[in-house]
Parts: C-alpha cells; sequence; structure tokens
C-alpha cells in the first residue's frame, strides 16, 4: 500500500460533535473508500512496550504486526477484556513483552466493519501500512538524544517545515510541548492535528511524549482529547526514563484563574495542580528517576520569567506549588513553551535549574529544539525554521 493511502482527504471521515458519537457504530453500507486517515503514531514508550495509534475514516477493527526482522512475525490484536478494538475514527495497539533498547519493525492493519446490528455484523477487505520502524527506550543506555516542538497552533506551514526538519534530523522521541491547537472543536480537527499534522507523520517511527498546553483544554471538544493518546496511567503528568535522562512531564493548565468568568465556572486547574504536587513528592524519589544523569521537566507554560508583572506568561500557581521539589529533585532543566517568544534562563539566576523556552507559532517565530545526552554532557540546541542556530547550551551532570 502506497504511503500517500494515509494521507486521504478528510472528507471520508465521518464528523462527529457533541454527544452523537455512539449513534454512529451503528454503520450502514457506504461507497465511500475506506482507508486510513493518518499515518501510524508511537505513543507511551517502555522498555517492554508501545503503543500504536492510527486513523481510520469509517467503523473498522485493526491490528499490529511487528517483528525484530522485516519478516515481522508477531502479531497483536488489542483486544481489551475480550473485546477487538472497534471505532469509527481511531485505532489504538498496545505491543507489550519488547525488549529495551531493541530495534523493532511494524505495520498497522484495519478491517472495515458493517455493524447493521448485533446480530448482522459484515469485515469487509483490510488494508495494510507500509513497514515502519521502531525502536524501544532503554534506560541503561549511555547516550540518547530528543527533540521538542511547541505552540504549533494548528499553523500548517510551521507544521511542515517543522516535519521537514526533524525528518533530516530524528532523535529517539519527540515531546509535543503544548498548544498543539487554538481550541478543540470536533474530534476530526484532533484526528487532524494530532495524528497527521501537516499531512505528515512526525511520530511514525519516533515515540512522542504530549505535554498538555493551556489552548488544548479549551473548546467543546477539549474533553475527547485524551482518547487520541496513551497516557501513562491514563494522566497528563508521567516520568519516562530514556538512557541517561529522565524526563518528568507536568501539566500547567489554564493560564488564568478557575474563577475567571471566561471559563464559565468549568475549571478546577488549581486542585489539579495540587494533586500533582503530591504525586510529584512521590515520583522524584523513584529510583529510576534519581539515578539518571540528567533530569529534565517538560511544562507549557513556563515557571520562570523575566517580568512577573505579566500575569499569564508565567504559572504562578505551579511555581508556588513544584519548585521546592524541583529543587529537591535536583533537576537540570525545565522545557517550556507559551509566551511565543524563546528565551533561555541560565542556572542560577533565578533557579538552580536552567529554563529553556520555545517561540512560535509563526513560521518567522518558531523552533526547535533537540538535544543529545551522554552520562556526562547535556547538550541544547534551538533553531528556527530556516535551520538557523538561536541559542547552544551545555549542561554537565552533578
Amino acid at each position: 500500500m502506497k504511503r500517500r493511502e494515509f494521507l486521504k482527504a478528510s472528507s471520508l471521515s465521518v464528523i462527529l460533535a457533541g454527544t452523537g458519537r455512539a449513534s454512529t457504530l451503528l454503520a450502514q453500507e457506504s461507497s465511500a473508500a475506506f482507508g486510513f486517515a493518518s499515518p501510524p503514531m508511537l505513543q507511551n514508550p517502555a522498555p517492554n512496550g508501545i503503543t500504536v495509534v492510527w486513523a481510520v475514516n469509517g467503523l473498522a477493527t485493526g491490528w499490529v504486526e511487528y517483528g525484530e526482522t522485516e519478516a515481522l512475525g508477531q502479531r497483536s490484536d488489542g483486544s481489551v477484556q475480550g473485546l477487538m478494538p472497534l471505532d469509527e475514527r481511531l485505532l489504538k495497539v498496545r505491543l507489550t513483552g519488547l525488549r529495551p533498547g531493541t530495534k523493532y519493525f511494524y505495520r498497522v492493519h484495519a478491517c472495515p466493519i458493517v455493524f447493521k446490528n448485533a446480530y448482522d455484523i459484515k469485515r469487509g477487505e483490510a488494508v495494510a501500512s507500509p513497514v515502519q520502524r521502531l525502536s524501544t527506550p532503554d534506560p541503561a543506555a549511555r547516550s540518547t538524544s530528543f527533540s521538542v516542538i511547541n505552540d504549533t497552533h494548528e499553523t500548517k506551514d510551521t507544521l511542515e517545515r517543522l516535519g521537514t526538519m526533524l525528518k533530516s534530523s530524528p532523535t529517539e522521541s519527540l515531546a509535543w510541548n503544548g498548544d498543539i491547537f487554538n481550541d478543540i472543536r470536533t474530534e476530526q480537527q484532533i484526528t487532524e492535528q494530532v495524528l497527521a499534522p501537516g499531512g505528515q507523520a512526525f511520530a511514525a517511527e519516533t515515540p512522542l511524549l504530549p505535554v498538555r498546553g493551556n489552548h488544548d483544554v479549551r473548546g467543546v471538544g477539549a474533553r475527547s482529547l485524551e482518547r487520541y493518546f496513551d497516557l501513562p496511567s491514563g494522566l497528563w503528568y508521567y516520568t519516562l526514563r530514556q538512557g541517561p535522562i529522565a524526563f518528568l512531564v507536568l501539566d500547567t493548565g489554564e493560564d488564568k484563574p478557575d474563577e475567571a468568568p471566561v471559563y464559565a465556572g468549568l475549571n478546577d486547574f488549581a486542585r489539579y495542580r495540587t494533586a500533582q504536587m503530591e504525586w510529584l513528592r512521590q515520583a522524584i524519589q523513584h529510583p529510576e528517576f534519581r539515578s539518571a544523569s540528567f533530569r529534565i521537566a517538560l511544562m507549557h507554560i513556563p515557571l520562570l520569567w523575566s517580568d512577573y508583572s505579566r500575569p499569564g506568561t508565567f504559572c504562578g500557581d505551579g511555581k508556588a506549588k513544584w519548585h521546592d521539589l524541583l529543587v529537591q529533585a535536583k533537576i537540570h532543566l525545565i522545557i517550556s513553551g507559551h509566551t511565543h517568544r524563546h528565551a533561555w534562563f541560565a542556572p542560577g539566576e533565578q533557579a538552580p535549574y536552567g529554563q529553556l523556552v520555545g517561540g512560535g507559532p509563526k513560521p518567522t517565530a518558531a523552533t526547535l529544539i533537540q538535544g543529545r545526552a551522554d552520562e556526562r554532557e547535556l547538550r541544547l540546541t534551538m533553531q528556527n525554521l530556516e535551520g538557523r542556530e538561536l541559542g547552544t547550551y551545555t549542561l554537565r551532570s552533578t
């Protein structure tokens, strides 16, 4: 199957809004060609497993073939409590029993289903993707690399150019550090922006580490976003050990107080940040986190800023609740976005950790951050979309 089959026009997909999803499951016969609506995306990487998510343009089931050679040879059906996957928009399959630091090959399959009623179900002809590659993280690896993008805000030109840069300079993981969206209105919008950003495959071979931004919690469809991600423990805050780096992801929530009239009483982020504080106390004590040569926190809204008289440019509530714990954890670096202005705050100016802030979303302001680390040194570069270096930063293990 040709790669362009992944990028079929979104008009082939059923447009869902509000609470109308369930009614579409009882599908009727359709003359529209069945196919993929996105490339596969790798999520929730672990030394012994990884999740593959992909979009389809109609009610379907699916599975993943995989193996350590292109012959594949193994299959994961993704069944949950006796039921195989079935969805009109996206399929999600977890691969388990993998080995740390190992390269695998995989491809996804989707089979259309006509589900007229409980006793009248028909399978159509299945389609398969091209074979892709993936690698599982290895906590014991002596070196690693990562990329960070942020504040893309549905800007097609920015997404296309970032995709080209990521393809020419691949790393072992990709963090999307918030504000994928302006606001979320439909599931079709989520499919297009998350799984096929700019019509490209951002994370078909590089696992995605999602970080939720304040614009990603806005809109009538914001509560559907987590359906498109396999989050560790089902939460937007988590840790991941990748070679000499321990990543710590936190969710800064909205940039205005919960009681701001614009939210109409629908936000509860202050209590949510407190819950993260309690989780953080335990997470930073984990031996796998403490033993990392470098500890990096990813969060959308900065904790540090140059002008604290400007509310909204930094997360004051998060700083009050998390800063002391981050110092206790000996965090080396925070990477953020949100301000649409790239910035660097060196360790010692306001905190013992550094903070690197990416730009965006316009092509003239967007950035790509990349880091490469061994057990002694973390080297960071920030580039604009023309490939010009905006800054290089070196941190040493302590």
